[in-house]
């Protein structure tokens, strides 16, 4: 094995090691809701209407669609990814993660089953 190989081998396996801190940083948060209240948009537990955070002011919106295409779902979709990246699997199963994650981030819509790219 020469030089670069070995260098690509440790860096697949940082990024395998920091995949297995996302996922467990995304996994321990809840699932939430977005709720308008006049001028604050409020995120509480889906399941136990639990108040998380309230956001207010002019950056609100924005940081609800960024709270919003990085829920728990995406978290976990970038773990995935990541794993995947880091050597547990080949092209074509980092493309479609990717796609998978895009998704989850509600930036690429759904496609119909037995349509992918």
């Amino acid at each position: 094995m020469n030089r670069q190989d070995e260098e690509d081998r440790l860096e697949r396996k940082r990024i395998a090691e920091l995949a297995d801190q996302w996922r467990s940083l995304a996994g321990a948060l809840p699932f939430w809701t977005q709720e308008r209240d006049g001028d604050e948009i409020v995120l509480r537990n889906q399941f136990g209407d639990e108040l998380l955070v309230t956001l207010h002011g002019r950056w609100a919106q924005h940081f609800a669609q960024y709270l919003g295409s990085l829920q728990k779902t995406a978290g976990c979709a970038l773990a995935e990814l990541l794993w995947t990246i880091g050597g547990h699997g080949d092209s074509v199963q980092i493309r479609r993660q990717a796609r998978e994650l895009l998704r989850a981030m509600l930036l690429e819509e759904p496609r119909p089953p037995g349509r992918q790219r």
